[in-house]
């Protein structure tokens, strides 16, 4: 057999398969022909076919239509994200900005302030809650915006109403309802007392008496308080010694009062004050003082009259008596006798101390033969050098030893 005999066969036989082709372990050849097998002399003379397959490759689809779906997801996203905010923002409850006040005079205005943001509406309402201690009942004050419209929102508790320390807080509303408010703040007031270590005093017109007063710190208050006093009737005045005191924190200043009267001043009881001020803080502390009639003393002589025979004796009791708390040494003596005459008291150099009540002395009226006969007026005179009250007696002499 021809070479190309054996060619034709072998391509009649395989065309399309390898040879062998029955075997299912080699897949179809993909140019055409089936190339002869290798090391035989028509494999020598073998080329494939020049024709090549493209690769595939899946339809895109067109550029324009795909910009378009992004965008249309952007879209979507960004609409989805600001309705998102937008509700968020609405339904948030608003926001409060604030600077705590935490110290305080008493009886002077407080003023708190506030920033408040919406929440995403208008503001409806600011209200400031607060509760003075000696009070115990929450106040409500609201806060509201100064005449041009911009923030903070302020409120001011009276200076009438800071009587002890406070407690506030804030609460703002917005138009939906929703509400927010701050924690609780304290406000530590600082204030002082008054008060006198003896709360009534007793004085007769013309002298003076005093007490110590005390200022004590309240809330770590230390400033100068000045000192005086009302209430007190014509012919009576204060003094204190000093006149202004400075407490420390929490501690306590003491002034000395003293109360003097003229002899003129209306005896009666009076409801006085002693009043303790710092700027337009004031303290009062009530006290009773009574003013009795000016002190003094009395004087009389028993018997008013006495029958003796000349070269006798003759004795009388001079009694002496304190009035309104009267304290004083009288000094004692007699004029109306003549110089034949002499008298003693029997006390000391004619002295006596007359403290607060009263004192009996004896008066001796001695007589000798020169004496005179007839009666005589004797006066007996008691005086302090400031007071002085005199009381008379008869005195008899008679012929006697003596003719």
């Amino acid at each position: 057999m021809s070479n190309d005999t054996s060619v034709q066969q072998l391509g009649a036989a395989g065309r399309g398969t390898y040879p062998h082709s029955a075997s299912r372990r080699n897949p179809p050849y993909p140019y055409g022909q089936v190339p002869p097998p290798s090391g035989t002399a028509l494999a020598r003379g073998y080329y494939p076919p020049s024709r090549t397959y493209p690769r595939y490759y899946p339809p895109r689809p067109p550029r324009q239509s795909l910009r378009v779906i992004l965008l249309v997801i952007l879209f979507a996203g960004l609409l989805l994200t600001s309705a998102a905010l937008i509700v968020s923002f609405i339904y948030k409850p608003p926001s409060i900005v604030h600077t705590p006040v935490s110290t305080g005079l008493a009886n002077s205005p407080i003023y708190v302030n506030a920033t408040v943001f919406g929440g995403g509406l208008w503001v409806q309402n600011v209200t400031l809650y607060y509760d003075v201690f000696d009070r115990g009942v929450w106040q409500t004050k609201p806060m509201t915006l100064p005449p041009e419209g911009t923030q903070p929102y302020s409120a001011v508790i009276p200076g009438n109403e800071v009587t002890s320390s406070i407690t506030y807080y804030i609460m703002a509303v917005n138009a939906l309802g929703l509400s927010t408010n701050t924690i609780g703040y304290f406000v530590l007031v600082r204030d002082f007392n008054v008060t006198a270590m003896l709360p009534s005093l007793v004085i007769s017109a013309g002298t003076s008496n005093g007490t110590t007063v005390r200022v004590g710190s309240e809330g770590g208050f230390s400033s100068s308080v000045s000192l005086s006093m009302t209430g007190l009737p014509s012919g009576v005045s204060a003094s204190f010694n000093p006149p202004s005191v400075t407490p420390a924190p929490n501690g306590v200043a003491t002034s000395a009062l003293t109360i003097s009267s003229t002899t003129s001043a209306p005896a009666g009881t009076y409801t006085v004050n002693v009043v303790g001020t710092f700027g337009n803080l004031t303290h009062s502390y009530p006290m009773t003082l009574k003013v009795n009639p000016p002190r003094d003393f009395s004087i009389s002589a028993t018997p008013t009259s006495n029958t003796i025979i000349r070269g006798q004796a003759a004795s009388f009791t001079v009694s002496l008596t304190a009035l309104n708390g009267y304290i004083g040494t009288l000094n004692l003596s007699v004029t109306g006798l003549d110089v034949n005459m002499y008298y003693r008291f029997e006390t000391f150099q004619n002295k006596i101390n007359l403290g607060g009540t009263f004192q009996n002395v004896t008066l001796v009226i001695v007589t000798n033969a020169l004496s005179p006969l007839g009666d005589f007026t004797l006066t007996i005179t008691a005086t302090d050098f400031t007071l002085t009250h005199t009381a008379t007696m008869t005195l008899t002499v008679r012929p006697g030893f003596f003719t």
